[in-house]
């Protein structure tokens, strides 16, 4: 993925999730994007706690405008389908597109923030996928 791979076009229609007694949320029907040349799918039942962002950043960053780049961020992070700078760009290019997309600054901040602070959760992930593998 390069640079020029700015664009982000969901292709199947709004997020569509109900919510776990967790406060996670679980998707009701697959979720697909396209972004560059890339295709992304989530599928149905995949469950996400959206962007889970610290209490005191959700004041500059709203939440309701990030949940869709959550999702997909989330769903990249269980997979590995790209790395993980790869997986947190697309998660600020998913967050400034769209019809509630967030603005320059929010996306931005939020992709410093995940850049920052997700490394255990994609090591975690990472080890969590070597498990799986190393069991089948």
């Amino acid at each position: 993925m390069n640079d020029s791979d700015r664009r982000m076009l969901l292709i199947s229609g709004p997020l569509q999730t109900e919510r776990l007694p967790d406060g996670s949320r679980r998707l009701l029907r697959p979720l697909k994007i396209k972004v560059g040349e890339n295709e992304i799918t989530v599928p149905a039942d995949f469950v996400s706690d959206f962007s889970s962002l610290p209490p005191l950043n959700q004041i500059l960053i709203d939440t309701a405008r990030v949940d869709l780049a959550g999702v997909i961020h989330d769903r990249l992070y269980a997979t590995g389908q790209f790395t993980r700078c790869e997986s947190d760009t697309i998660w600020r290019r998913t967050a400034q597109s769209g019809e509630s997309h967030a603005n320059l600054l929010q996306a931005w901040l939020g992709w410093l923030l995940i850049r920052l602070g997700a490394r255990f959760a994609w090591n975690r992930a990472r080890k969590k996928s070597r498990l799986l593998r190393t069991r089948k």
